[in-house]
């Protein structure tokens, strides 16, 4: 393993990390958030150091089930039961998005939780971002950005120039531009870094400053250049899913002849967020488009073609052979979504498997052998293939 992906992974699986430290030593505070639509060069420009909340370290979600029921997402629990552990006691602020209805109330309860006296940082904010993608709905988002400007300029004296957004938007253009030349090595014919390295990258990239996210990211690319992670006779996977924080998780998937090739992640592709067409000047407007019309998630409800031909595209284009679409239990948005990947992955010809699981919940040795099942079926069903391309060829 490369020097700089074992420090990479140390930064993805610890909640702190020397980087996050050094800027707080600086008096850079540190803004939490929820979700990938919560702009992160907005909370740059206003000098926040942007840190995406996540449950790393999590050992079980007993605080979290007095605010949640059982039936709430694994991950809601799990990630504010290290918030009411104090784990989180670095944070400036926290903004809660409105991402589904299991996150969205974080936002209650850690307001609820502050009043009882329980960690939680002085401010909180709530963002509501629009659940349909058309034009109309990008007035209503910038007027939520601009409200959570005045927010922050409110609570804390940072005022958002036009200037220093476009220089922050500058600089995450940047880490975009990064991370789609790690996609390019991932994606090649014998990847350059697994699924699970993959993700401890994406991960940690969220928990540091992102002029420090830009130099980890040079330094890897040059280090696994030319490295070999994976075999070319491996089973090439796409992975599809919400909120996926453990690399153990794909390492265990990884186990078998096969390696990720390509995901739809919320730490995968969807935290890419590229310049739009006939995007405005004006940098608040072009930041508004570039979030509204990244690449979705099923709380995006009218948006469900884009995404499937975004994903199919993604999967082609990496020359992947099969999907696992995962999603958490009770997680209905998700549940949806893999109902309806599944029959249009079938009209492909594309196999797929449809994983339910608890974030950091155990459940290894059933996965294990569903994961080792399906790709022993793909194997089966390419070894076919090309015995009849084999056949025809001699014919």
């Amino acid at each position: 393993m490369s020097t700089k992906l074992k420090q990479i992974q140390e930064i993805a699986g610890a909640v702190k990390n020397p980087f996050l430290e050094k800027a707080m030593e600086q008096k850079k505070p540190v803004m939490g958030y929820f979700c990938n639509y919560v702009p992160e060069e907005l909370l740059h420009a206003a000098g926040f150091v942007p840190y995406r909340m996540r449950a790393v370290g999590s050992t079980g979600t007993a605080r979290g089930d007095t605010y949640f029921t059982a039936i709430n997402c694994s991950f809601v629990r799990r990630c504010f039961d290290q918030v009411l552990s104090g784990e989180y006691d670095f944070l400036a602020g926290a903004i809660v998005l409105n991402g589904c209805d299991h996150s969205r109330r974080i936002y209650d309860n850690w307001r609820d939780a502050k009043k009882s006296g329980l960690p939680a940082p002085e401010h909180l904010f709530m963002l509501v971002a629009p659940h349909v993608l058309r034009e109309s709905a990008l007035e209503r988002y910038e007027k939520e950005l601009k409200k959570l400007m005045q927010g922050l300029e409110d609570a804390y004296g940072a005022k958002v120039s036009s200037k220093a957004l476009k220089a922050s938007m500058d600089i995450y253009q940047k880490r975009h531009e990064l991370v789609c030349q790690l996609y390019a090595l991932r994606s090649q014919k014998i990847p350059a870094i697994t699924g699970a390295e993959m993700l401890s990258v994406l991960m940690a990239i969220t928990a540091v400053p992102v002029e420090d996210a830009n130099s980890l990211l040079e330094k890897l690319l040059a280090e696994i250049e030319g490295r070999k992670a994976a075999s070319s006779d491996d089973i090439r996977l796409m992975l599809v899913g919400g909120c996926m924080e453990e690399p153990e998780h794909i390492a265990l998937i990884e186990e078998n002849p096969a390696v990720v090739v390509a995901d739809s992640l919320c730490y995968g592709a969807r935290l890419l967020r590229p310049p739009q067409k006939d995007e405005a000047k004006e940098p608040l407007a072009a930041l508004t488009r570039r979030y509204l019309f990244h690449p979705s998630c099923p709380r995006m409800i009218n948006d469900f073609d884009r995404r499937k031909e975004a994903l199919f595209d993604a999967f082609n284009e990496s020359g992947a052979d099969a999907i696992i679409a995962e999603k958490l239990m009770f997680c209905d948005l998700w549940g949806g979504e893999i109902f309806l990947l599944r029959k249009e992955a079938k009209e492909r010809g594309i196999p797929l498997l449809g994983l339910e699981r608890e974030a950091y919940g155990g459940g290894e040795g059933q996965i294990r052998t569903r994961v080792q099942a399906f790709i022993e079926q793909v194997q089966n069903a390419k070894a076919r293939k090309q015995q009849a391309a084999n056949g025809k060829e001699a014919s």
